[in-house]
């Protein structure tokens, strides 16, 4: 496909920064005066013949920023926001699709509706949150193969006719405008008189990279009806839904013509007052507006954008239209629930459910910060706290070879550096984040013992901690730190031990990545490296007099514990003063993202299971519990507030198989019998290297089914 020909409607010249993001601020501070970026959708079509009888019709396509795909005015495929998003700059997916049934004898037509995506987004996000790549375009190839061998393509070039669509306006974060009256009937059928269309340009392709999309789709996959329905004055009908997911709703209205509707999306609602709390969307407008074209019934749902909610206002005002049915779509990828966890705490059992759905809503073109507000993203930080968890839970091997091929696509080409988002159009680095790149990968390798995929990422795990041993030993804070802690007197970038902590981390994660390879020599070099960090750390962080470390908050004593820092003679003492610390706090937590992780694993296997139960069960501010009351995903922040699907805090749920289901996936798998009284019935299986393992305990029994595991130890007697 990289000598596809790409074509568009129109061409404006492209904005050319550098590999890792050089000049690309001003080049958009410039460019605001000049480029008028595209706002409706764009269709293009091409009609061709067959001859004869079909043995294959396979057709790749790619448009930016969305495509939306018809052979003979039927829709190719489930897929949606199709394709999945990249560097578009580095690298384009493309997708490939059997229509060999789609095809008929004589002649067909093929149609493709763009529309802008995060790749030609408006000027408004043109900033971190997004760039402006260029006006949209498409790249497609069918090729046919008749059963007497011979061979026929159809090929994107200046032949294709272009118009505009029925979509006046659309934005991935705003919404679209839809006016129903611009559309052209049969426009993506063969007849169809396209003689007031015009020809399309023949442009530049977005990069020299075009690769055909192994990994996964974008899906819907439930569909919610409303749990309630609040009729106010003026025209304005809010449909509540019993969860917030990401996604979007269909609606079916009857009315006159040139009557209008707007769509409005939000994640939370009064049902008392009867309004919508759009706090959490920042400055996105998540709004739809579809203008009628006075049909007895006529449907409607978006093409080119997403939302995360749990209500939609949808107003009528000045016009009688009858709005006839409304339901919802939960959007997420097409990766397998192959976990399962359920144990007789109905309080875990709710935690739980919360947590699979918040991570769906995560579960975009990459990890997804979250799918309601102006941003979008892929925060490494996010992504690597809840890396166990969506293993756990999710076959992700198909979504992690894609996000850390993105990852390794947007580090700095020159000195190795992470970027703390991905995919992303600049390379800025923090090490907190940065350093998820590491965890990520050797998590994945746990689960699914994939050396080749190891292997094609050692090189740059090794050259980003080279890089990072240039800023040491002893790193600088960072603009993040233990994100979203609880500390006293916590501000961004705390505890100063974070970094290098976290450098250090990536040290060990390094050794253990070069030691599954069988790269002894290097191996060895980095076990060197690692121990005069250690020495740095505790010369500058370690008291072993008063056997503290740091700022002794919740995430240094943790993270110190974790990475095996503090002395043995000295470790009972650092953990008990960690336990003192949580006692003190009535057990709650102080910790951010990261020390939330470190601290619940520091007390899994230090066999804490009480202080950690404790924890898990709290349900006062701040806590797991306090945190979902009333809600059906996780806050971004303990507090509540903030988006109201955001993941990060999920990172609990890997202790509910590792700690109450016993099924503990490192370098070997270990099965207890039974660590924690607290829950005392548990069913659970986790999938992995091919197999599975279920695990059925009872305070009389514990049953261990293996299928296709090898390398699975018995922790006691089973």
């Amino acid at each position: 496909m990289n000598d596809i020909k790409w074509i568009g409607r129109t061409d404006t010249p492209r904005l050319e920064w550098g590999y890792n993001g050089e000049g690309y601020q001003k080049l958009h501070d410039d460019a605001l005066k000049r480029i008028t970026p595209e706002k409706r959708s764009i269709l293009f079509r091409k009609e061709l013949t067959v001859n004869g009888t079909l043995q294959s019709a396979v057709l790749s396509v790619c448009g930016l920023g969305f495509y939306h795909l018809r052979i003979n005015g039927k829709k190719v495929g489930d897929y949606v926001l199709t394709p999945l998003e990249t560097a578009y700059r580095k690298r384009v997916l493309y997708d490939e699709y059997d229509v060999t049934d789609m095809l008929i004898g004589g002649v067909n037509a093929v149609g493709v509706e763009l529309g802008n995506g995060r790749y030609s987004s408006p000027k408004k996000y043109w900033g971190w949150r997004a760039a402006w790549y260029g006006d949209p375009c498409l790249a497609l190839r069918l090729t046919l193969v008749y059963t007497d061998g011979r061979r026929e393509t159809l090929e994107t070039d200046r032949d294709w006719k272009c118009a505009y669509g029925p979509i006046l306006k659309n934005c991935y974060y705003d919404g679209e405008t839809y006016d129903a009256n611009r559309e052209q009937e049969g426009w993506s059928t063969a007849g169809f008189d396209d003689s007031g269309w015009q020809n399309a340009l023949t442009v530049a392709a977005p990069c020299t990279s075009l690769q055909k999309n192994t990994y996964f789709h974008l899906k819907k996959h439930r569909t919610l009806k409303p749990s309630k329905v609040l009729k106010k004055l003026n025209g304005r009908t809010i449909y509540v839904f019993s969860e917030n997911i990401s996604g979007w709703v269909r609606i079916r209205v009857a009315g006159q013509k040139g009557e209008q509707l707007r769509i409005r999306y939000a994640e939370k609602s009064d049902a008392v007052k009867g309004y919508l709390d759009t706090y959490s969307n920042r400055n996105a407008e998540n709004t739809d507006v579809y203008i009628l074209k006075g049909a007895a019934s006529e449907e409607y749902e978006p093409k080119f954008t997403l939302r995360g909610f749990s209500a939609v206002e949808i107003t009528v005002e000045d016009c009688m239209a009858d709005i006839l049915e409304v339901e919802a779509y939960q959007v997420y990828a097409d990766v397998e629930q192959d976990g399962y966890f359920t144990c007789d705490n109905e309080d875990i059992n709710r935690l739980h459910d919360v947590i699979l759905r918040t991570q769906k809503a995560a579960l975009m073109s990459f990890p997804m910060d979250c799918p309601q507000r102006d941003e979008r993203l892929g925060w490494l930080g996010d992504a690597s706290v809840t890396a166990a968890t969506c293993l756990y839970n999710f076959d992700m091997r198909r979504f992690y070879t894609k996000f850390l091929e993105d990852i390794r696509g947007c580090a700095h080409s020159e000195t190795g550096a992470v970027s703390f988002l991905a995919p992303w159009h600049t390379c800025n680095h923090a090490v907190d984040f940065g350093t998820g790149y590491l965890v990520i990968l050797w998590e994945h390798y746990l689960f699914y013992r994939d050396k080749e995929l190891l292997a094609q990422h050692c090189d740059s795990v090794v050259k980003y901690v080279d890089h990072l041993g240039t800023l040491g030993p002893i790193l600088d804070k960072t603009k993040y730190g233990d994100w979203m802690s609880r500390d006293k007197g916590w501000v961004r970038g705390d505890p100063p031990c974070s970094s290098s902590l976290c450098y250090y981390y990536a040290l060990l994660l390094t050794v253990k990545i070069l030691g599954a390879l069988g790269r002894e020599d290097q191996k060895q070099h980095y076990i060197s490296v690692a121990e005069q960090e250690k020495a740095a750390i505790l010369d500058r962080f370690y008291d072993a007099e008063g056997k503290s470390f740091g700022n002794n908050s919740q995430f240094s004593l943790s993270f110190a514990l974790r990475l095996g820092l503090i002395p043995d003679q000295d470790k009972r003492a650092v953990l008990e003063r960690l336990l003192a610390d949580i006692k003190a706090h009535d057990y709650h937590l102080t910790t951010g993202i990261f020390g939330t992780k470190h601290m619940m694993e520091v007390l899994k296997d230090n066999g804490a299971y009480e202080t950690a139960m404790r924890l898990i069960l709290q349900d006062t501010f701040p806590s797991w519990l306090d945190l979902i009351r009333g809600k059906t995903t996780l806050s971004e922040r303990w507090d509540g507030g903030g988006s109201q699907n955001h993941c990060m805090f999920g990172s609990i749920d890997s202790i509910f198989y590792s700690m109450t289901a016993d099924i503990r996936i490192d370098e070997k798998i270990e099965i207890l019998p039974a660590p924690c009284d607290r829950v005392r019935t548990v069913k659970a299986k986790v999938s992995l290297r091919g197999g599975q393992i279920s695990v059925d305990r009872t305070p009389d029994k514990l049953i261990v089914d293996i299928d296709g595991v090898s390398d699975v130890f018995f922790k006691g007697t089973p």
